[in-house]
């Protein structure tokens, strides 16, 4: 997946649209402070160990201040289930496999090995709050070194979720510590909230590819839903 390159943005059109996607993730963090739990199909593509696996979609089920239920129903792990509440469970994650494999219930360390197996990233890092706090440090950072670059990417109606799409480019070498050189962000129209993100590494390859359709916010979540005895579940 990649996107080509434009000619350099000029400096006052760049700094214009630096202000355009500042503005956009002021705005999502704002949203974010009045969501409460939210239901979403979520669609992941991830590069593991170079990598880059097959997309994966599943249901994702989330309530402050942190808890998250997963299933996933397409890809290799279709029929596995997590479920992390902070404070519970001794901090670990349960998980179970689907399929023939699903014959018991693992409790891991979130960063364990076996939990990281199949994904980048421990649950603890699951979710658009932590998509959003990664965005904007990273832009954060590139402004204030001067090396961020912004461009505003055209609608297609072939991209799901829809909303503004935006780039924003690290001018910076590989070394100097920032999470990514390229990122598309979209936008939710209606609820401000970042719903997609796609990150590249400095060899433009992609690495994460995270996306969240039909979102629902605040839909009252209980203790039920993130209980590993509900019957709905397979713990």
């Amino acid at each position: 997946m990649t996107v080509s390159a434009n000619a350099p943005t000029s400096e006052p059109a760049n700094a214009s649209l630096i202000q355009e996607f500042t503005r956009r993730l002021a705005e999502a963090q704002d949203a974010y402070t009045r969501v409460n739990d939210y239901v979403s199909t979520i669609v992941v593509q991830e590069r593991i160990e170079s990598e880059l696996r097959p997309r994966e979609v599943g249901t994702l089920k989330f309530r402050k201040p942190f808890c998250v239920y997963i299933k996933w129903y397409e890809g290799p792990q279709a029929g596995t289930q997590a479920l992390y509440v902070n404070g519970q469970n001794n901090g670990k994650v349960l998980a179970r496999k689907g399929g023939l494999l699903g014959l018991a219930t693992f409790r891991l360390q979130p960063t364990s090995k076996l939990a990281l197996s199949d994904n980048r990233h421990p649950i603890t890092e699951a979710g658009i709050g932590f998509i959003l706090d990664l965005i904007e440090s990273n832009r954060k950072r590139a402004v204030a070194d001067g090396c961020a670059r912004v461009r505003r990417l055209e609608d297609r109606a072939n991209l799901q979720p829809r909303g503004p799409r935006y780039e924003l480019l690290v001018e910076a070498d590989e070394k100097s510590g920032y999470y990514c050189r390229r990122a598309l962000v979209t936008f939710d129209p209606q609820t401000r909230l970042i719903v997609a993100a796609q990150v590249f590494d400095w060899d433009n390859k992609l690495v994460e590819d995270y996306r969240y359709l039909n979102l629902r916010l605040n839909v009252g979540l209980s203790d039920r839903d993130f209980d590993p005895k509900n019957p709905e579940y397979n713990f």
